[in-house]
């Protein structure tokens, strides 16, 4: 992806962005091995739904423009990361993964929100014509 005097080109180019599309890529896969039923299939489209809308957030923002909705965007998308935590957690009280692969789901969704949350910050104090570096997050 191409850039310009190191400000980021494109939502793809936030590693948070490509965090929460791993995180996707994994729940999508996750629920495939879910047993068969009725509360199985609730659960299986909650929790790809709200990991899916993390990304989806972060680059509606991105492509609305303006750092203010940028930075709603991302509060959103932080929301979705601690609705798909819940997710997580149900899912594994149900047994529908091993504790293991709930732990690794869940500290790589602890890393998203806490990337988020900084974002959120450097967002929130940014004059409006700045973009994020994706390597760190923030325009240094």
């Amino acid at each position: 992806m191409e850039q310009t005097n190191n400000k980021t080109a494109s939502f793809t180019d936030l590693i948070v962005w490509q965090k929460a599309v791993e995180l996707f890529e994994l729940a999508a896969q996750d629920t495939e091995r879910f047993p068969q039923g009725k509360a199985s299939f609730l659960m299986a489209g909650q929790v790809v739904k709200c990991a899916g809308s993390i990304g989806a957030s972060i680059a509606e923002g991105y492509g609305r423009g303006g750092q203010k909705e940028f930075g709603y965007r991302l509060t959103a998308a932080k929301g979705f990361a601690f609705a798909t935590q819940d997710w997580y957690h149900k899912i594994a009280r149900m047994g529908y993964m091993t504790p293991e692969a709930a732990e690794q789901r869940l500290k790589l969704l602890g890393e998203i929100s806490r990337m988020l949350g900084g974002l959120i910050a450097r967002v929130a104090g940014k004059k409006k014509d700045q973009k994020e570096t994706p390597e760190t997050g923030s325009n240094q």
